[in-house]
């Protein structure tokens, strides 16, 4: 059994800055436009391509070609996260929106 080390996804969810390359320090609209416009969208490809393979693992079992039910149910639950992170951000992206544009000017 294949198991991946979590610590490389963990790295891009805790600090998108640095997994981006864009310098902490800075500061600026520069920054903020990287950061916003990029985090929804790695967010819904990771999830994107979990949902494959748990597909594919599936396919596999239900097939005949592999026995392995708990790579299979480990494979589920990394996309069920995954999803569950992307529908996250984008809640958390329409509520500051939504913030935004309740403001007085």
């Amino acid at each position: 059994m294949n198991i991946n080390p979590l610590s490389a996804n963990l790295v891009n969810i805790l600090s998108p800055a640095q997994a981006l390359g864009v310098d902490s320090n800075r500061t600026g609209a520069g920054q903020s436009d990287i950061i916003f416009s990029n985090i929804l969208s790695d967010a819904m490809n990771s999830a994107s391509a979990l949902d494959f393979a748990d597909k594919a693992s599936g396919l596999e079992l239900l097939m005949g070609q592999s026995d392995d039910l708990s790579g299979l149910m480990l494979d589920a639950q990394k996309a069920e996260l995954s999803l569950n992170l992307a529908l996250q951000i984008r809640n958390r992206i329409i509520d500051a929106y939504n913030e935004i544009m309740r403001m007085q000017v």
